[in-house]
């Protein structure tokens, strides 16, 4: 017997798990959600940051209000930004798991450190490609600005004093085109962004994806 489905009929079946599963559950202090653009499932947060009986968890005060802000702006939303991409997932980056860091110089320590966001986007539109970082604690004690000048020397050309972002070309192996691009995002305390980094501060998560819906 032929047990393939169509995928329709796939379709059918997914959103229909999607339908069933709890959203939230609540445990010894650990909030366990399911967040549909999630890349793995679920996603586990806490209030308390000092937590230890668990690893791997999001628990930092900014990091957890970021998700909330996050899952927020999906309810209201999550329809119409799936309809200007053709797939979007976004996850958290565990500094002790993941080798994901923009490498920056650090006058204060005079050497090359690495900027190790606290998220990962990734869009795709056609034949463009987005990575997005977002850094969303507060900028006061952090030295984005040493981070932030890494991260341009990388992933941003000198336009006429403008900072414009680099494309970066990749070819299949089936001579497919696609253009891939870099953007990084902090989310600072209102009113500590100083002129110059004024691009790469959001106030909300809906700037965030009218940058990329824009661009």
């Amino acid at each position: 017997m032929n047990k393939e489905i169509d995928i329709d009929k796939y379709t059918e079946e997914i959103r229909k798990l999607d339908s069933e599963i709890s959203k939230e559950e609540k445990l010894d202090g650990l909030e366990i959600k399911y967040i549909s653009r999630h890349y793995y499932i679920p996603l586990i947060l806490s209030e308390n940051e000092k937590i230890d009986f668990i690893k791997h968890i999001i628990k930092t005060k900014s990091e957890v209000d970021f998700i909330k802000d996050l899952e927020t702006f999906l309810n209201s939303k999550e329809k119409e930004i799936s309809e200007k991409f053709d797939w979007w997932y976004f996850s958290k980056i565990d500094e002790t798991l993941d080798k994901v860091y923009i490498p920056y110089y650090n006058p204060s320590t005079n050497r090359i450190e690495r900027f190790k966001p606290d998220f990962i986007f990734w869009f795709k539109k056609g034949n463009n490609y987005y990575i997005v970082f977002v850094d969303p604690k507060s900028i006061a004690y952090t030295g984005f600005e040493y981070k932030l000048d890494g991260f341009s020397q990388i992933f941003e050309e000198n336009d006429n004093g403008t900072r414009k972002t680099k494309v970066f070309e990749y070819r299949a192996p089936d001579g497919s085109v696609f253009n891939v691009r870099v953007k990084v995002f902090i989310k600072p305390k209102s009113g500590e962004c100083p002129e110059r980094y004024e691009a790469y501060c959001i106030n909300n998560i809906e700037e965030m994806f009218k940058f990329l819906e824009e661009n």
